[in-house]
C-alpha cells in the first residue's frame, strides 16, 4: 500500500501539471482561426458590429477571427451550429436579445438556450425610446399613460410587426400600467415610424438613431427611454421608471456565447480580451453610431442575465397571447 506521503506527492504533482496546462492553454489560445457565427444576414446592424469586434479580437490575438453569417429561421440556424460545435473556443456565437424569445417563439428548438451554451459576456446594449407624433397632447410618458387611461382603446401604437422587440416592449408597458392601446403592426420599423410622423399612429418604440433627424426636425417627440438609467447620448430624456413605470429596464442587446463545456480558462481569456476590445475608444464610437452602448459582464453574471431575460419575455408573450408567425 502506498504511503500517505506518496499519495499526497502524486496529488500535488497532478495539481501542478493541471494548472500548468490551464495556464499554457490560456497563453497559447488561439493558435488558429476563430470563427464567429452571426445568425443574421450580412450588412445588418448585428453583422456590422460583429465585424468590428472580430477585428479587434484578431488584433489582440494575432489570429484571424472570421465572421460567418448563418441567417434564417429567426436566427436559430446559426445558433444551432454553435450549440453543436466542438467546445474548444474556436467557434463563438454573436447573439442578440432575440435569443431570449427562442424558447417560446420556437417550441421545437433543437438546442437548449441555457444548457447548450457557455456565457462569455454581454457586449452592448441599445435602449429604445418612446416617441409620439407632434399632435398628441402628451408632453411626458406620465401624461401619455394618463391620456391612455382616460380614453381606453382610443390611442394606437405602431410596431415593426407582431412579436418584434418593440411590440414586446409595448406589451411590457401595458402589463405594468394597465393601459388599453390598439397595436398596429407594420412590415418593418420605417413604415411604423412614418405612420407616427403622419399621425396614423400615436406613438412608436424604436432606437434613437432611426428617428434622430425626425426629432431634430420636430416631427416626432421623444418622451422616455427604456433603460434603467439615462443614456449618456440622451441625458435629457427620462427613463420609464422615472416616469412612474415600476421595474422597467429593457434594451436590445448583443452578447457572446460559446458551446457548453468550453474550458473555463478559455472562456476567461475570451472574456478578458473581449472586454479589452470593448474599451477601445474607436470601437465605443462605432457602436455608439449604431445606437449601442458597449457593456460587459462576467460570464456568471451574463448567464444570470440571460436566464432573467428569458423569464421576462416568455411571461410577456404568454400574458399577451402573442402568436409568432
Amino acid at each position: 500500500m502506498r504511503s500517505l506521503a506518496a499519495i499526497a506527492k502524486t496529488v500535488t504533482v497532478v495539481t501542478i501539471v493541471t494548472f500548468a496546462g490551464f495556464a499554457a492553454a490560456q497563453q497559447t489560445y488561439p493558435t488558429r482561426v476563430v470563427r464567429m457565427i452571426v445568425p443574421y444576414a450580412a450588412g445588418g446592424g448585428t453583422d456590422v458590429l460583429g465585424r468590428f469586434l472580430a477585428q479587434g479580437l484578431a488584433d489582440v490575438w494575432k489570429q484571424a477571427v472570421v465572421v460567418d453569417n448563418r441567417p434564417g429561421a429567426g436566427a436559430t440556424i446559426g445558433t444551432d451550429m454553435v450549440a453543436k460545435a466542438a467546445p474548444n473556443g474556436y467557434t463563438l456565437l454573436l447573439t442578440a436579445s432575440t435569443i431570449a424569445l427562442s424558447p417560446v417563439a420556437y417550441p421545437n428548438l433543437s438546442y437548449d438556450v441555457i444548457n447548450d451554451f457557455a456565457p462569455i459576456t454581454l457586449i452592448a446594449q441599445s435602449p429604445q425610446v418612446l416617441a409620439t407624433n407632434m399632435a398628441l397632447k402628451a408632453q411626458s410618458l406620465g401624461e401619455l399613460i394618463k391620456l391612455a387611461r382616460s380614453s381606453p382603446g382610443k390611442l394606437n401604437f405602431g410596431s415593426p410587426g407582431t412579436g418584434t422587440l418593440a411590440h414586446l416592449l409595448f406589451e411590457l408597458l401595458r402589463s405594468k400600467t394597465g393601459i388599453e392601446v390598439i397595436h398596429v403592426p407594420y412590415k418593418g420599423s420605417s413604415p411604423a415610424i412614418l405612420a407616427a410622423v403622419s399621425g396614423q399612429v400615436d406613438f412608436v418604440l424604436t432606437s434613437p438613431p432611426t428617428i434622430k433627424e425626425l426629432v431634430k426636425a420636430q416631427k416626432l417627440r421623444v418622451l422616455a427611454i427604456t433603460s434603467g438609467k439615462r443614456s449618456p447620448n440622451l441625458p435629457n430624456v427620462p427613463t420609464f421608471m422615472e416616469a412612474g413605470v415600476p421595474e422597467f429596464d429593457a434594451s436590445v442587446w448583443l452578447g457572446l456565447l460559446a458551446p457548453a463545456s468550453t474550458p473555463p480558462d478559455i472562456i476567461k481569456k475570451i472574456h478578458d480580451d473581449t472586454v479589452r476590445v470593448l474599451n477601445l475608444p474607436a470601437l465605443i464610437d462605432r457602436f455608439g453610431a449604431e445606437g449601442f452602448e458597449t457593456s460587459s459582464m462576467q460570464p456568471e453574471e451574463f448567464g444570470a442575465y440571460l436566464r432573467n431575460e428569458i423569464k421576462v419575455w416568455v411571461e410577456v408573450v404568454k400574458q399577451a397571447k402573442i402568436k409568432f408567425e
